[in-house]
């Protein structure tokens, strides 16, 4: 930094209208809808994967229990049963999480917008000198 004090004003006068624009109510920049695209995706395979594992981990269970025990195929349908509870589970865990955070995303988000509708109050007010 030097110590011009005109270049520390526009410094602060940028850091201020970079902080005013990031707290602006309903915009959103690209990055947010690349985020957005790509956590869907990867929530939408991360539950697919979710219900799979646990039917193919009770699969294995019950398969494993069966040679063992030489009781077929009563361990296998048990298990492919409580593998696919399992996942069914793991699934609504998922789902509540994501509601949960879409929730708290929008409360907060109302919160900087009342904000903004305050009277006399504004987001983006600059202080003049």
């Amino acid at each position: 930094m030097t110590d011009d004090p005109q270049q520390q004003s526009f410094d602060d006068l940028k850091s201020r209208l970079n902080q005013a624009r990031q707290n602006q109510p309903g915009k959103k920049t690209e990055k947010t809808y690349a985020k957005t695209e790509s956590s869907g995706f990867s929530q939408a395979f991360r539950i697919g994967t979710d219900m799979v594992s646990a039917v193919l981990v009770g699969t294995a269970i019950g398969w494993f229990l069966d040679n063992w025990l030489e009781t077929k195929p009563w361990f296998l349908i048990i298990f492919i049963f409580l593998g696919g509870a399992a996942g069914i589970l793991n699934v609504y865990r998922s789902a509540m999480q994501m509601t949960d955070e879409l929730e708290t995303e929008w409360q907060s988000e109302q919160k900087i917008a009342s904000k903004s509708d305050e009277p006399g109050k504004s987001v983006n007010k600059v202080d003049e000198k």
